[in-house]
């Protein structure tokens, strides 16, 4: 069980390699750099947790980072902080109970071939400790390379151990903090969408996504039957996808994620995340909520490069679920900056009318929309 700070924050997520072989441009200026790393920490607490005066420490780096006065992260929200955000890029936005912030910090901190991430509350004199790539244990305390570090320091249980970095991937903390895998960066909410002819399971059997609208109910995953608040559909043409190969879809075949999973053919946007067993090393053995595009290489996912047409749809209620599409559990949409330079200008217009309470635009913190971007295993 990952160890927890201040009642519930844990370490969730490491990028540690951002512009290695493969590579992940978190900041969106086009270039993945040394930048680009970052680190995430998750409330996993039922309460909404004051994470301002936390403290960020690295071997030789010393203290990089401290979060803000009266940050406040919800339930199962996040907090992400980007070392150095380049001209031209910005920061990814979040979901609505997301924070993310950058460190400004002009050296390099993360060393991918194997490094300790120390968290230090200076309230409470005490430190959570993680490492990955078989790195020794770091002794923050009295050990080199932590100047200033306090001296009466306490360590919280034992150290996190994330296992071994993959280039361009994050090691990440998975459902029920205790299971750790590797696989697509997740620092931002990126627009998530189904293809036509996804069947989604409602109170009265499956339904082709796009024959449900506002009202139609849903099953979740975590709540049993909920509403329809929104739906909305992009078309995509073949010159579309000729201009923007970025637009074709994942195509995941009957069965290639598990038995029945899913249980027929199955196009996702490539952001779009589904349940599924995870992949560690050479053989899977978690689960947990994953981009579909990390999964490609795998039998029986793949781009859909035929180019015919299609239609892209949204699905929105009121709190960020997991629903099952043609009985595989997938996410519906999270509102964030990738939602809105997808679905235009008309259409969050329509969002903001229709989730007044909610920053739509994804730049701030809500209160109404919960994110579950980690929810209870699936068996």
């Amino acid at each position: 069980m990952a160890e927890q700070i201040r009642g519930g924050i844990v370490i969730s997520e490491i990028l540690a390699d951002p512009n290695g072989i493969n590579n992940f441009d978190t900041d969106g200026d086009g270039t993945a750099r040394g930048g680009d790393e970052f680190i995430e920490l998750r409330n996993d607490s039922d309460g909404a947790i004051d994470i301002g005066g936390l403290e960020f420490w690295d071997r030789g780096r010393g203290g990089w980072y401290t979060v803000p006065d009266g940050t406040i992260l919800q339930p199962d929200a996040t907090f992400t902080v980007v070392r150095d955000v380049a001209a031209g890029g910005s920061l990814p936005s979040g979901g609505p109970n997301d924070v993310v912030a950058e460190s400004g910090f002009g050296q390099n901190v993360i060393n991918n071939n194997g490094d300790n991430v120390v968290i230090y509350d200076p309230d409470a004199d005490e430190y959570i400790q993680a490492l990955f790539n078989g790195d020794a244990e770091d002794d923050p305390v009295g050990g080199p390379g932590y100047a200033g570090f306090s001296a009466t320091a306490t360590q919280i249980g034992v150290t996190d151990d994330f296992g071994s970095d993959v280039d361009g991937q994050s090691m990440q903390l998975g459902p029920g903090g205790n299971e750790y895998f590797t696989g697509t960066p997740t620092p931002a909410a990126e627009n998530i969408c189904f293809c036509s002819g996804a069947r989604i399971l409602t109170p009265t059997g499956p339904r082709l996504i796009e024959t449900l609208g506002v009202g139609d109910l849903v099953i979740t995953r975590d709540r049993g039957m909920c509403a329809i608040r929104w739906v909305g559909r992009r078309d995509i043409t073949w010159r579309d996808q000729l201009a923007q190969p970025s637009l074709r879809p994942i195509l995941i075949r009957a069965g290639a994620l598990g038995p029945d999973a899913p249980q027929f053919d199955l196009r996702l946007s490539p952001q779009h995340r589904v349940v599924c067993r995870l992949p560690g090393g050479a053989s899977l053995h978690s689960h947990g909520l994953i981009a579909v595009v990390s999964l490609l290489g795998r039998p029986g996912v793949e781009i859909d490069e035929s180019g015919a047409s299609f239609s892209y749809h949204h699905i929105a209620l009121d709190r960020h679920e997991v629903i099952f599409a043609e009985g595989l559990p997938t996410e519906t949409l999270l509102f964030g900056k990738q939602a809105r330079e997808t679905l235009g200008a008309d259409q969050m217009a329509e969002l903001e009318r229709i989730f007044p309470d909610l920053d739509i635009t994804g730049e701030q913190p809500a209160d109404e929309l919960v994110p579950t971007a980690y929810g209870p295993i699936v068996h």
